[in-house]
């Protein structure tokens, strides 16, 4: 009986190993790499994954101090058609904010991406707990390549 007994912990300990593994590895699909005709290019959209990983991460931890850094001079936003239009970098800050403290996040992911030379689009699903019910959201970030930056020119969440 103890035998069989640490045999099935091993089993679970490597089936969520393993599972783990599998889902932060899938996490990167959303982003398919490219060859770059030359090394500034790669180093430029490798920057642009890195923004949005870190823009990703502070809202899969509600912490918007992880997203303010890539905040222009103003920002689009379109929070559940309450919140539209161009607003400050603290404007922006208050209003994303309150939208996280007001819809707890379950988890958040990236699930597609785009780019072009000067424009690049993320777009994932955003699950959040509310009166024990997990509902989602989508989410969706444009960023603007100026003075060799990628800043946040929109969020959206509908």
């Amino acid at each position: 009986m103890e035998y069989s007994k640490k045999g099935y912990y091993f089993l679970l300990i490597v089936f969520f190993s393993l599972s783990a593994f599998n889902s932060s590895y899938s996490q990167d699909n959303w982003w398919k790499d490219k060859r770059y005709k030359t090394e500034a290019l790669r180093q430029k959209y490798a920057q642009c994954k890195k923004v949005f990983v870190n823009i990703g991460d502070g809202i899969n931890y509600s912490n918007v101090y992880e997203v303010i850094p890539y905040f222009g001079t103003e920002v689009y936003l379109n929070i559940l058609d309450d919140e539209k239009g161009y607003y400050s970098p603290d404007q922006t800050k208050f209003i994303l904010e309150n939208f996280l403290s007001n819809n707890p996040v379950s988890s958040f992911k990236w699930r597609m991406s785009s780019r072009s030379k000067s424009y690049a689009f993320a777009s994932g699903r955003y699950k959040y707990r509310k009166n024990g019910y997990i509902n989602s959201y989508d989410l969706s970030v444009s960023l603007k390549y100026s003075n060799e930056l990628w800043l946040i020119d929109q969020i959206i969440i509908n």
